[in-house]
């Protein structure tokens, strides 16, 4: 098992590499060394999910043609899908992996939270 970008002031790595074969993730829209969200709103936060993403997967190797699955968690799940969804299809572009979407109760301040999952070739 690989960690990747384990940070000290957090209890978890942004990143985990199980089998040699998967990358697992759960990112939000803080910076790192930040203690709350990106200022821009959920547009903004996505945004930096997807800046975070692409450096893990670097990291690991591949591009974000390897997603296989999202999940994403949204504080107001009703009022900002239609939002996130525009950043999600310039994004992924021609390759729209799996995703599902929560409506949950979030913390500091955060507007949504994305996990994601990917094969390693």
């Amino acid at each position: 098992m690989k960690f990747i970008n384990s940070r000290p002031d957090f209890p978890f790595s942004d990143a985990v590499i199980y089998s040699g074969t998967i990358l697992e993730t759960v990112l939000t829209g803080i910076p790192s060394g930040q203690k709350k969200p990106i200022e821009g709103g959920v547009q903004a936060e996505t945004r930096e999910i997807f800046r975070q993403l692409d450096a893990i997967l670097a990291q690991a190797g591949v591009d974000k043609t390897a997603i296989v699955s999202g999940r994403l968690y949204l504080q107001e799940v009703n009022r900002d899908i239609a939002a996130v969804n525009q950043i999600w299809a310039a994004y992924f572009g021609s390759h729209p992996p799996n995703r599902r979407a929560y409506g949950v109760n979030l913390q500091a301040g955060m507007l949504i939270e994305a996990a994601f999952v990917a094969e390693l070739k």
